[in-house]
């Protein structure tokens, strides 16, 4: 084979490999909220909340913030009295937990929508170097080259499962409740996290007729 057309057969070798890694490690850094399940109290009550205070529960206070925020914003759209408790937690203690108790005795709310991260599980994903040309000799120093472009594929990736839940104050009884799960949530904080995740809970609490209630008394 002439020397110019192994040297090009090896180029567009190469630059598919380098376009393919990248091509995955993009894809694989696009956050993605699901729902995984929900679960409606057979005893859901027949009117409106009369008062919905929004609280939540978290490693990060950014993202608690956002959620809050974009939360009551979309929940006030859909004609609920949605209020978010700018309260924000991190750690489960009994000081923690009087301050909740706290937060939620002042509010003067009938209901709460509690979210909380769950578990939150982090992964290394090493992509396979692909190398090509003579282990030694005129293509050893190229090979190098590729397999260190090609390790920029390596990446952490980080699973975020979270319950969003509304309980009863009076009782303290749970109303309804949703599981989540966000792949690659690396790379994404606080805003653009709750941009993702709030649809995802709005439309399950859609689907589980929560609005559109008679008004409450």
């Amino acid at each position: 084979m002439p020397w110019s057309a192994i040297v090009s057969s090896r180029f567009v070798a190469s630059v598919a490999l380098l376009g393919a890694a990248a091509l995955l490690a993009g894809c694989a850094t696009t956050p993605i909220t699901t729902l995984e399940m929900t679960w409606v109290s057979p005893q859901l009550p027949q009117s409106s909340f009369k008062k919905l205070l929004i609280i939540t529960v978290s490693g990060e206070e950014m993202v608690q913030i956002a959620f809050q925020d974009q939360m009551a914003v979309a929940l006030q759209k859909r004609g609920v009295n949605a209020v978010a408790s700018r309260r924000y937690f991190t750690r489960y203690t009994e000081g923690e937990k009087a301050r909740f108790k706290q937060s939620i005795d002042e509010s003067g709310a009938d209901f709460v929508l509690l979210a909380r991260v769950t578990r939150v599980n982090q992964t290394v994903r090493e992509d396979q170097r692909m190398t090509f040309g003579d282990a030694t000799g005129l293509y050893t120093a190229y090979d190098r080259y590729a397999s260190v472009a090609l390790s920029q594929g390596d990446y952490s990736v980080k699973t975020v499962t979270a319950e969003t839940s509304i309980f009863a104050v009076q009782g303290e009884k749970m109303i309804w409740s949703a599981r989540t799960r966000t792949a690659n949530a690396n790379v994404t904080t606080g805003e653009h996290f709750a941009a993702l995740y709030v649809p995802v809970i709005l439309d399950a609490m859609e689907k589980d007729k929560l609005f559109g209630r008679a008004p409450g008394s």
